[in-house]
């Protein structure tokens, strides 16, 4: 064009004459785009250098011109292009991984702590908070590694906020000295000092621009007035610090919004050597989700299929660990990835499906056996060393679906995922192949509970005839669990009976956070044998809620579920209860009108839970109600992997067990006024209760059948 410049305007865009009219029709040649993209890297560079109103520096002249820099290398790409058109959905699969597992790796420590410590995490998104802790049976030592010259705080909190948190406080002086005592918070604000000092300092040292403090605690000081205890319940850890060194014992200056946090932690999770669980000879396959456009719903549940790992030989699987792609660690909250044994269908791979909508292909019917689980503020697992997961054998699993949920408030429609789990599996084979049942309540509209409750208890039941059934002579032993419920959930309980005696509490979580739900090791394995029972207990605050919850898989609806590990693997696959809607409808007063309401479709105006959501909850009704939950029938599936049936177990009806008696708290509530120990019982419920009908009309018992005939086939799709 240089020939010809003076033909072309170069000030108005709108001309028809100017230059980018005509580099528009350029023929883009290869050669043609080589020579442009040289000129980019070697050509003269015009440059202006100007203040905030424009004007240029008065000492530099400008417009100036050089070429690009000589020492300036080529720019090395960090990752792979994994979304590329030419990828196919395996290789995708294989290749997206390294570029999301980067963007999910936890910033590391900086500083090499005093010792070798049982865990660690960083506390804070920017990595300038890593605490190391290890304990035993009586005490726990914290070492704290915080990007600051000044203080530095951390305290155990019951709900994430300063109010009744115990807490400690210290920094080194200007002299060296290092300050530290034992706080308590009421309210925001500075913390007072505890009388009774229970935080002690070990160590402290200030160095290359870091703080580090070592102090210890005992797991539970008996200080019921300002202290908190330390359990292997999930603990709200709370932190914060500041750069400047207080002058005084009361001087520290506020840490501000950004210096300041939460974060739930199991402290007393038992420890792993993990580098002894994966050998040497494991190799790493990847499911991921395939550009998946996140609906504009709240929440989703997307499903994909995929491809068994090319193996014909038995193989373990023995760790998986989330991948989560960048930006999207609020969309995606949690992943099941489900075995299944049917002959693969290679049209699955063509596009995903909503996990729970009619348009799911047939062939995903009854692929329902979790293997690998993971949920937000989880991380990697490992299987125990004689145990794996076996892959590829006959009998094994032929292809497999991850489920993903994702929670969408915003209603966003610009969200693409590719998150997802990665496994890795070793030809070394162990001992014991694992298996994963999943016990608690059945996910439906008849799980209720009523509004402006400081605590409701749901109870599912896993009754003695099916564990007899899918249980073998020998017993199975139980190593990790994951407890599992929505925004309400406040607590769960995990407990098991053998002739009618209690003889474990399997897992718990007085604490619950929605917001972390991991899969936790068992710190001694656990044997369940063929006719125990386990009662899985659901704790909810409903406080602030104006209108009725119901179960569901949406966030703002309930579950009550709980994932067991266990080996040897058996058909031992899901036990779960559901209260009568009969014995329900009954305390609410609606059996002389059940025709009067549709009961299949949400969406109909009659249907019975907008009868529910207009009724007046007085304290009778809903004590009414939690009586039923505790006392009424309650309907049972045993399903094998397959989400069959044992086809030796009639239809299952039974009441709650009577022998099983309320749940205690573990420990007791340090913030009330008067220090007693809080007792979670229906008691003052059934005070005000009457019993079920149980001379239900026929109207009703037809009605209930139908429901529950309905529910399991919805639960077998």
């Amino acid at each position: 064009m240089d020939a010809s410049l003076v033909n072309f305007d170069i000030t108005n865009s709108s001309a028809p004459n100017h230059w980018t009219k005509i580099m528009k029709n350029v023929e883009w040649t290869s050669s043609l785009t080589s020579a442009l993209q040289h000129k980019q890297l070697n050509g003269n560079h015009i440059h202006i250098c100007q203040k905030g109103d424009f004007t240029n520096y008065p000492g530099i002249p400008m417009p100036s011109i050089s070429t690009y820099p000589s020492y300036v290398g080529p720019v090395t790409e960090r990752v792979q292009d994994c979304l590329s058109n030419s990828s196919t959905p395996e290789t995708m699969s294989t290749t997206t991984a390294s570029a999301l597992e980067s963007a999910s790796q936890k910033p590391k420590p900086t500083m090499t702590p005093s010792e070798s410590y049982m865990h660690s995490a960083v506390l804070d998104e920017d990595g300038k908070y890593t605490l190391y802790w290890s304990y035993n049976e009586t005490s726990i030592v914290f070492e704290a590694h915080v990007q600051t010259t000044g203080w530095l705080g951390l305290g155990i909190s019951p709900n994430g906020g300063m109010a009744g948190a115990d807490i400690a406080i210290g920094w080194v002086g200007h002299d060296g000295q290092t300050f530290f005592k034992d706080r308590y918070a009421t309210a925001i604000g500075k913390p007072p000092i505890d009388p009774h000092q229970d935080w002690l300092l070990l160590s402290g040292k200030r160095e290359g621009g870091f703080t580090f403090l070592k102090f210890t605690r005992l797991l539970d000081t008996k200080d019921c007035e300002h202290d908190l205890p330390i359990t292997s319940d999930t603990i709200r850890v709370i932190w914060a610090y500041n750069n400047a060194i207080p002058e005084s014992e009361d001087g520290m200056t506020y840490h501000g919004p950004a210096t300041r946090g939460s974060k739930s932690i199991n402290l007393l999770e038992p420890a792993q050597n993990k580098d002894a669980l994966l050998p040497a000879s494991a190799v790493r396959y990847d499911f991921l989700n395939r550009n998946v456009s996140v609906p504009a719903e709240k929440t989703t549940y997307w499903c994909e299929a995929f491809k068994k790992p090319s193996i014909n030989t038995k193989q373990h699987l023995v760790k998986y660990a989330p991948v989560i792609q960048k930006g999207n660690k609020g969309v995606v909250h949690h992943m099941i990835l489900f075995a299944c044994y049917t002959p693969f269908d290679e049209s699955l791979l063509e596009r995903g499906y909503n996990c729970y909508d009619s348009s799911k292909p047939d062939t995903m019917i009854g692929c329902g056996n979790p293997m690998a689980l993971w949920a937000v503020g989880g991380e990697d697992f490992y299987f125990p060393p004689d145990v794996g997961f076996s892959l590829g054998a006959v009998g094994d699993p032929t292809y497999f679906i991850l489920e993903t949920r994702y929670d969408n408030p915003q209603q966003r429609t610009d969200i693409i995922d590719n998150s997802g789990i990665m496994l890795w599996y070793t030809p070394e084979i162990r001992k014991y192949d694992a298996g994963l049942a999943e016990v608690g309540t059945l996910v439906g509209d008849f799980m209720m509970i009523p509004p402006r409750q400081k605590s409701f208890q749901i109870s599912g039941i896993c009754n003695s005839n099916c564990t007899q059934a899918a249980i073998p002579p020998e017993g199975i032993k139980t190593f990790a669990y994951i407890l599992h419920t929505h925004l309400a959930g406040r607590k769960i309980h995990v407990r098991q009976y053998r002739d009618e005696q209690l003889v474990d509490v399997l897992a718990h979580d007085d604490n619950y956070d929605f917001n972390y739900q991991q899969m936790r090791w068992l710190k001694k394995e656990k044997t369940i044998m063929p006719g125990d029972s386990l009662i899985v207990d659901c704790f909810y605050s409903s406080t602030d809620r104006a209108s009725l919850t119901l179960g569901g898989i949406a966030t703002t609806e309930e579950m009550c579920v709980t994932y067991i590990y266990y080996y040897p693997r058996s058909e031992f696959s899901s036990c779960q209860s559901l209260v009568s809607p009969r014995d329900q409808f009954s305390v609410l007063g609606m059996n002389e009108s059940l025709a009067n309401f549709d009961v299949e479709s949400t969406d109909e105006p009659n249907h019975w839970t907008k009868f529910l959501q207009n009724a007046q909850w007085t304290p009778s009704l809903t004590s009414a109600l939690q009586r039923v939950q505790l006392k009424g029938e309650n309907y049972h599936i045993c399903q094998k992997g397959d989400a069959s049936q044992f086809p030796e177990l009639p239809p299952l009806i039974s009441k709650y067990p009577s022998y099983v008696g309320p749940v205690k708290d573990r420990v007791q509530d340090c913030l009330s006024s008067n220090a007693s120990t809080v007792s979670t019982t229906v008691s003052a419920l059934e005070m005000t209760t009457t019993t079920a009908d149980n001379s239900a009309n026929s109207q009703v018992k037809g009605f209930t059948v139908g429901i529950i005939v309905l529910f399991l086939i919805q639960m077998c799709i």
